[in-house]
């Protein structure tokens, strides 16, 4: 459909320059022919037809506006010299091709500028470094028209280069897993910091794995340092599936990308430097709530753990793991402001402690609210001890009403509260938690997480008909 309408396009476009250029013949014609004026108005259609429709179209409307130009004087009587007739077309003719080939040109820095615009915004947009070196290998494939990419960081101290992201490669291909720089030269001389062009690696000695990339289809390679400053990470390769002369301009634009793909990986890595430092202090205040009720010392490790475990089940997205990761250790961050006596639970608790115990929720959403890296699992924390027939706290929501990750959290904090128990009960066997899980589905617990989570813990969820299938939450609630 797309080609049909572009064919269409040509022609409306070749329909229009043509009676543009009737229209500049009459006009000369009109102001004494080629003596006049006028005569000049026919690079008008020359370099609209060299725009719109490329070498081609201005070569053929070049070589029409010096016909026509050719034909007014023989309209008017008076035949001009060949001379002057040969001057004029080659002139149209240098013209409509030099205005052609800088259309192109333009349009090819557009392209190349839309690339790398369209890189920097993934580098800017994601903290992620595989979503960044994903879009860097598909953008380098699809702008220098190569069969493959893929990018190998270093690892110094293994002295290899391990695969991060690759595009256009299979798998069996991947398998062949990390390079050691002692058996590949090419690379070698990559992370010395110099470009390497092999015309065909299916011959080339210093290409270590001839046999697979013969398999494969590849034939000629680029490989190029990725850098920032003088440190280098790893190497940018981009295969050809036949022999192949990389242009200035395609290394020029994966050189750039090269420069995008260092940028990403020093990103990430401050990035993760920072969320590890999060993660400990984290992690840290979690510990120290649970030292003032050494009973359920670990219990927030454990609830992770779970949570984890559910999450993989339910293939959550990597962003929703690490909130709940987040959320399952904070979940209780709450009770530093409870008292030993609410917290140990022993004998009956007074009214004033019952209601801080079912506030404790809302206590630690007002002691992370103000951490603004952790506002992702504020929801995850307020609502971990809501239920689903609506019985829970502090809203009393009810269902799909409780949001997704609340919900996940409630059936693995659940599960550890029954195995470990508290000084006024102790904890129940692995046999009778589960029993106790499975019988809170569609109660207290979502009963379409129950027999996730027993599936997840190796345990097999009870038959049922095929009329009655497990019902799965929604992933992105």
């Amino acid at each position: 459909m797309r080609k049909i309408w572009r064919q269409r396009a040509a022609i409306s476009t070749g329909i229009t320059i043509g009676l543009l250029l009737a229209l500049v013949t009459l006009l000369a014609y009109l102001d004494g022919g080629s003596a006049g004026s006028f005569i000049h108005f026919y690079y008008i259609p020359i370099v609209l037809a060299s725009y719109l429709l490329g070498d081609l179209g201005g070569i053929v409307a070049a070589f029409a506006a010096a016909l026509l130009a050719a034909l007014l004087p023989l309209q008017a009587g008076m035949p001009q010299p060949f001379k002057d007739i040969l001057i004029r077309g080659v002139l149209f003719y240098f013209i409509g091709l030099m205005t052609a080939r800088l259309f192109a040109k333009l349009d090819e820095r557009r392209e190349d500028a839309a690339s790398l615009l369209e890189v920097s915004r993934s580098v800017n947009a994601s903290l992620r470094a595989t979503e960044v070196l994903r879009t860097i290998t598909e953008t380098a494939v699809k702008i220098t028209a190569a069969k493959a990419s893929s990018i190998r960081l270093l690892n110094r101290s293994r002295d290899e280069l391990t695969p991060a992201a690759s595009y256009g490669l299979s798998l069996d291909y991947l398998a062949k897993g990390p390079v050691r720089l002692s058996h590949s030269p090419l690379d070698r001389d990559a992370v010395a910091g110099r470009t390497v062009v092999i015309l065909d690696i299916r011959r080339d000695p210093r290409f270590h794995y001839r046999e697979q990339a013969s398999a494969e289809g590849l034939v000629s390679l680029l490989t190029l340092p990725l850098r920032r400053g003088e440190d280098i990470f790893g190497v940018l390769r981009v295969y050809s599936g036949s022999r192949h002369q990389w242009s200035r301009r395609e290394r020029r634009l994966l050189q750039s990308f090269a420069g995008q793909a260092a940028i990403a990986i020093h990103n990430a890595r401050l990035h993760e430097d920072l969320r590890r430092s999060y993660w400990e202090t984290v992690n840290a205040l979690a510990r120290a709530i649970e030292a003032k009720d050494p009973h359920t010392l670990g219990h927030s490790e454990r609830v992770t753990d779970y949570v984890l475990q559910l999450g993989r089940a339910l293939e959550l997205a990597p962003d929703k793991m690490e909130i709940l990761r987040f959320a399952a250790t904070l979940h209780d961050v709450g009770k530093i402001g409870l008292s030993d006596r609410s917290l140990a639970r022993m004998g009956h608790l007074s009214m004033n402690d019952e209601m801080l115990v079912r506030m404790h929720p809302l206590i630690g959403i007002s002691i992370l609210q103000p951490v603004e890296f952790l506002s992702p699992v504020l929801d995850a924390v307020r609502y971990h001890h809501e239920r689903w027939d609506g019985s829970g706290y502090p809203e009393a929501l009810s269902g799909e009403g409780i949001p997704l990750l609340a919900r996940i959290l409630g059936v693995a904090n659940l599960y550890d509260n029954l195995r470990t128990g508290s000084p006024a009960r102790p904890g129940i066997s692995e046999q009778e938690a589960l029993q106790a899980i499975r019988r809170a589905a569609g109660k207290e617990l979502d009963p379409g997480l129950v027999p996730i989570f027993l599936r997840a813990l190796g345990h097999d969820a009870p038959s049922r008909t095929p009329a009655e299938p497990a019902k799965t939450p929604p992933r992105n609630a």
